[in-house]
Parts: C-alpha cells; sequence; structure tokens
C-alpha cells in the first residue's frame, strides 16, 4: 500500500483545493505544521546558542555569511 504526507503545496489559502484532498492514505497538513511549542522553543535557544558562540569569538559550527 502506498501513502502520502505532504506539507507545501504552491498554493495554501481557505479555499485548498488538491487531487490527494479526501484520500485514506494521504496526510495533508499546512507548511507550519511543524510550529510546535517544542520546535519553536528548540529554534530560539538554538538562535541564542549561535549568538553566545559569535559573540565569544567561537565560529566553529555556526554559519557566518560576509559581505
Amino acid at each position: 500500500m502506498a501513502a502520502a504526507a505532504v506539507d507545501t503545496f504552491a498554493h495554501e489559502h481557505a479555499a485548498f483545493t488538491s487531487p490527494l484532498f479526501g484520500l485514506s492514505n494521504a496526510v495533508l497538513t499546512p507548511h507550519v505544521a511543524g510550529m510546535t511549542r517544542r520546535a519553536m522553543a528548540e529554534a530560539a535557544l538554538r538562535c541564542a546558542d549561535h549568538i553566545a558562540a559569535l559573540l565569544a569569538g567561537h565560529l566553529h559550527g555556526v554559519s557566518v555569511v560576509t559581505p
């Protein structure tokens, strides 16, 4: 049995339509489905850790873009 899980569509709005909509073997979620409290807290902690590392001069493992 095949299945699909999709969280990104070309157009996401109140009048959402997709050929996958209503299929029992398809899970469709808005792109923000991963925006849970836990995920947001983890992202905030990672950002804070990266800022602290940059301020301390520890650039290993921190992506830095220079002009």
